[in-house]
C-alpha cells in the first residue's frame, strides 16, 4: 500500500473481536482486542501500532461489526489493549520508508477513515484504554463515542509535534470539540513542548480524555459494568456542546501561538503546522480538517526533522533492549524484601521507587533514631508525591507506608534480597563500616546496590563478597534513564539490579564503573561550558537555534538544587558570539572521552541519555548525530562521533 524500504516489516495488530454478554441484561458488546502478536512485557513495553495490513483487518472486523449492529445482534462495540498497552497509533517505522507522497496521503486518509467508522456505528462505541494510548491509539479512542481508563496507564498523550509531525487520524478536529480549544492546545502543543510530556491517567481523566477512571484491577470487567450501565441508560455521560466553546477560541489561538514562538522560536515546522491546523479547525469542516491534516503530514514525512525525529524515537524504544552490555534477566534472584542503609537523598529516592513498583516491604537502618525517623518521614513524602502526581492512587500510597519498617540496628535488613546503601558520602569509612555490618548478617544472594558518590569498585574492595555490589543510579530530574554499573558484579547480582532497573519504568543503560551519574556530567559539562561564555539570564536566548525542549535556565537550576553545578568563580560581563558553539564543542569533548575509556560503550548511549531525560530535542535526532553534521565533532575530536558507534 506503500512504498517502504525492503528490510522495514510492519509488526501487524490484529484487531480480535469476541462476544461478551453484558451484566443486567444489557445485551451483547462485540470486544475487539487489538493484539499485536509480540510478548506483552519484557526490557521494553511492546508497542501496539497500526501499519496498512493492520488498518485493513480493522476494518473488516468494523464491517462486521455495522452489518451485527443493523440486525440487532450487538448492543454496542468496544476496543480494547493487551497487558499494559492500548495503542501508540501509526507504525513510524514503515513511515520513514515512505518515497511517494500520494501514497503517503492515501495511507493517512485510510487511517482516519477506519477510526472514523467507530463513531459512525448504529450502536454505541467504546475505548477501553487499559495502558499507554499516545498518538494514533489516543486518536482511535477519540472517536468512540464513550472511554473508560485504567489508572495504571502509565501514559496518555498526543505527542506528534514533537516528532516532527501532526495529529492527522482525527485529534486535531476532536479534542477541541471534546475538551475545548484552550485544553486541546495543552494536549497537542504545551505537553509535546514541555520535554515531551506524557499525562498519567489521573491527569487524563481529569483534562477530560476519559469519562471514567477506574482502578486497574479488573479493569475490563469493571469497564464492561460501566458500558452496561450507559446502555441501560443506568448512567449518563453528559458533556459540554463543542458550541459551549466559542469564547475560548481567541486565548487558546493566542497561547498556541506564544507556545510555537517561545518554545521553537521558529525553527521546527511541526509545532507551527499543528497551530495551523488548530485555527483552521474553529471554522473549517471536519472533512476540510481531516484532509488538511494528511496533506500536512505526508508534507512532514519528507522533512528533516522528522527523519531525526524517528531516530531520536527508534532509539528511545529500542536502544536499551538491544545494548550489548544489559543484563540477562533469566539469571535474575526474585526481591521479595528491599533494605536501606542510612539515609542519603539518592537511595532513599530509589527505595521509594522500588516501593512504590514492587510493592514489597522496605526495612531502613539508620544508627541515629532522629535520623532514621527522618529517613521513614522522607519515603512516606515520596510515596504522597507520588499520589499527588497520579502516578498510584492515594490508597495505593497508604498501603505502601505501612510496608516501611527502621531500626538503628543493621539486622532489621537481615531478610533483605537487596540493600540501598544509601550513604549521604563525605564519609567513607563510617560507611564502609557500616556495610560491612549489614554484609556480614544479609544472605549470601542478597544484593547491594549503590546509588552514586563513588565508584561500585570502591565499595566493593571493602566487602568479603565484592561480586554482590551493582551500581544503579536513578535520573537527577526524575525522567531520563537509570545507568545500571556491573564492575566486577557476578551474572546473578547484575542481572536481579537489571531486573529491579527495568521495574522502575524507565530506559535503563549500562555504563562503565564512574562516580555519580553519567548523565549528570553530559548535562554538567554543558551547563559549564555555557555559563564560562554566557550570562546566565541570557543562557535560553543563546540556545535559541536549537530549540531545547528543557530551557538551559531550568537545567542549570535543576543542575544547582542537585549540588552538580557550580558554575564558574568570575560569570562573563557579556555574552560571547560564540558560546552555544563553546558548550557544544565541550559537550562532544566529553562524550569522546566517556567512550573512549569505556565508560560509555558507544555515542548512541550518550543520545539515549539526553534524548531520555527531555533534554534534547528529537528534531535533531541524536546529539552525536547532530554533533557529527554541524562539524563540531571533527573540529574537537579529530573525527566523527558516529564512527565510534
Amino acid at each position: 500500500m506503500t512504498t517502504q524500504r525492503p528490510e522495514v516489516r510492519e509488526t501487524v495488530t490484529t484487531p480480535r473481536p469476541r462476544d461478551v454478554r453484558l451484566p443486567d441484561g444489557a445485551g451483547t458488546l462485540l470486544l475487539i482486542t487489538l493484539d499485536n502478536g509480540l510478548p506483552p512485557l519484557g526490557p521494553a513495553m511492546r508497542p501496539t501500532t497500526f501499519g496498512p495490513e493492520g488498518l485493513d483487518l480493522l476494518d473488516a472486523v468494523l464491517d462486521e461489526a455495522a452489518v451485527r449492529a443493523r440486525r440487532g445482534e450487538i448492543a454496542g462495540v468496544a476496543v480494547t489493549g493487551t497487558a499494559f498497552m492500548f495503542s501508540t497509533g501509526a507504525d513510524l517505522a514503515l513511515a520513514a520508508g515512505v518515497t511517494d507522497r500520494e501514497e503517503a496521503v492515501r495511507t493517512l486518509r485510510r487511517g482516519h477513515q477506519v477510526f472514523r467508522r467507530l463513531g459512525d456505528l448504529p450502536v454505541p462505541s467504546f475505548a477501553f484504554l487499559n495502558g499507554v494510548t499516545i498518538g494514533g491509539g489516543l486518536e482511535l479512542a477519540l472517536h468512540c463515542g464513550y472511554r473508560t481508563l485504567s489508572r495504571g496507564a502509565p501514559a496518555v498523550a498526543l505527542p506528534e509535534c514533537s516528532l516532527g509531525l501532526v495529529p492527522a487520524w482525527g485529534g486535531v478536529w476532536l479534542a477541541p470539540r471534546l475538551l475545548g480549544p484552550d485544553r486541546a492546545v495543552t494536549l497537542m502543543l504545551e505537553h509535546p513542548l514541555s520535554a515531551r510530556r506524557m499525562l498519567s491517567a489521573t491527569e487524563a481523566h481529569a483534562l477530560g480524555l476519559a469519562d471514567v477512571l477506574l482502578e486497574p484491577s479488573r479493569f475490563l470487567d469493571r469497564s464492561l459494568a460501566w458500558a452496561a450501565d450507559v446502555l441501560r441508560g443506568r448512567h449518563t455521560v453528559t458533556r459540554p456542546a463543542p458550541e459551549g466553546f466559542a469564547d475560548q477560541w481567541d486565548d487558546a489561538l493566542t497561547r498556541a501561538a506564544d507556545l510555537v514562538e517561545t518554545r521553537t522560536h521558529g525553527v521546527v515546522p511541526a509545532p507551527r503546522r499543528t497551530l495551523e491546523l488548530l485555527e483552521l479547525s474553529r471554522t473549517a469542516t471536519r472533512d476540510e480538517v481531516l484532509t488538511a491534516a494528511e496533506q500536512t503530514a505526508a508534507d512532514l514525512f519528507g522533512t528533516t526533522e522528522f527523519r531525526s525525529s524517528l531516530y531520536a524515537f527508534q532509539l528511545t524504544q529500542k536502544h536499551a533492549e538491544t545494548h550489548p552490555g544489559r543484563p540477562d534477566p533469566r539469571r535474575a534472584r526474585p526481591v521479595r524484601s528491599v533494605g536501606v542503609v542510612g539515609d542519603g537523598e539518592h537511595g532513599l529516592r530509589l527505595a521509594a521507587l522500588l516501593l512504590e513498583k514492587l510493592r514489597v516491604p522496605v526495612a531502613v537502618c539508620v544508627p541515629d533514631p532522629a535520623a532514621r525517623d527522618a529517613a521513614t518521614g522522607e519515603l512516606r513524602r515520596l510515596l504522597d508525591e507520588a499520589a499527588a502526581s497520579g502516578r498510584i492512587p492515594a490508597a495505593d500510597a497508604e498501603r505502601c507506608a505501612g510496608l516501611i519498617g527502621g531500626g538503628t540496628a543493621v539486622d532489621v535488613v537481615a531478610d533483605a534480597d537487596a540493600v540501598v546503601a544509601a550513604l549521604p558520602g563525605g564519609r567513607p569509612d563510617e560507611d564502609d563500616a557500616v556495610l560491612r555490618q549489614a554484609e556480614g548478617i544479609v544472605s549470601e544472594d542478597c544484593v547491594l546496590l549503590v546509588t552514586g558518590g563513588r565508584t561500585v569498585a570502591d565499595v566493593a574492595a571493602g566487602l568479603k563478597n565484592p561480586g554482590r555490589v551493582v551500581g544503579l543510579a536513578l535520573p537527577t530530574a526524575g525522567s531520563g534513564a537509570v545507568e545500571l554499573t556491573r564492575a566486577g558484579a557476578t551474572d546473578t547480582a547484575y542481572a536481579t539490579a537489571g531486573t529491579l532497573a527495568a521495574r522502575l519504568g524507565l530506559p535503563c543503560l549500562p555504563v562503565g564503573d564512574h562516580p555519580g551519574s553519567v548523565a549528570d556530567r553530559l548535562r554538567t559539562a554543558f551547563a559549564d561550558a555555557l555559563l564560562e561564555r554566557a550570562r546566565e539570564e541570557d543562557l535560553d536566548a543563546v540556545c535559541a537555534p536549537l530549540a531545547l525542549p528543557t530551557p538551559p535556565s531550568v537545567l542549570c537550576r535543576r543542575l544547582r538544587r542537585a549540588d552538580v553545578l557550580a558554575g564558574p568563580a568570575q560569570p562573563p560581563a557579556d555574552t560571547a558570539h560564540d558560546a552555544l558553539d563553546h558548550a557544544l564543542a565541550a559537550l562532544a569533548r566529553d562524550i569522546g572521552a566517556l567512550v573512549a575509556d569505556g565508560t560509555l560503550a558507544g555515542p548512541a548511549d550518550a543520545d539515549l541519555m539526553l534524548l531520555a531525560s527531555g533534554e534534547w530535542p528529537f528534531h535533531l535526532g541524536g546529539v552525536t548525530p547532530y554533533l557529527d553534521r554541524s562539524g563540531i565533532a571533527a573540529r574537537v575530536t579529530g573525527g566523527l562521533l558516529g564512527e565510534r558507534r
